[in-house]
């Protein structure tokens, strides 16, 4: 399942929500994140862009992004990475549910080639996108980005539980699981 048509589905979000403080998501399964991306990489975000699209009316965000680890699939040593939302001048588009980068950030993604524009999206929303951090007891644990703004439902329509926290080495170790029962390149 590719995120096609982000735009307008964003902006249908955005305006048709008025003060709902959720956007509803169909819900991925790591399955179908690893199957629907291009690669899923372990990478830290080293330069942010926002900016107007070309018909102004829309603000999107670049991130270049380092992979440091290519976990399933192929992926270049450095990556500009587009979403919906973000601040130009003193204009700010929030995007409830969209990928969000700062410098620094050190993130586990799932990307893939959008087919309008060739720009490279984070598969499944916030849903392919974990930041990776340090806990207290010096284990690294990919925690989830999928937020308060997402609201996530299963095929059937029900209330999809929200991904948790793990074990970052457990996580890439079952990312790779898939990709190989999916016949992917695993490097």
């Amino acid at each position: 399942m590719r995120a096609k048509g982000w735009l307008p589905t964003a902006l249908a979000l955005v305006f048709a929500g008025g003060a709902a403080q959720a956007s509803t998501f169909l819900a991925m399964t790591q399955e179908e994140l690893v199957a629907a991306s291009a690669a899923v990489v372990d990478a830290r975000v080293v330069q942010v862009k926002s900016f107007w699209n070309r018909e102004r009316t829309a603000i999107l965000t670049e991130a270049v992004v380092r992979v440091d680890e290519t976990i399933v699939g192929e992926a270049p040593a450095f990556v500009k990475v587009r979403t919906f939302g973000g601040t130009v001048g003193r204009l700010r588009l929030d995007a409830p549910g969209f990928p969000t980068f700062e410098r620094g950030q050190r993130l586990l993604l799932f990307l893939y080639a959008e087919p309008a524009d060739g720009s490279v999206r984070v598969q499944g929303y916030r849903m392919g996108e974990y930041r990776i951090e340090t806990g207290a007891d010096g284990v690294e644990v990919a925690a989830p980005m999928a937020d308060a703004g997402m609201r996530l439902l299963r095929r059937d329509g029900q209330e999809a539980a929200p991904p948790k926290a793990m074990a970052l080495d457990a996580f890439k170790a079952g990312l790779r699981e898939i990709g190989e029962r999916q016949g992917r390149r695993v490097p």
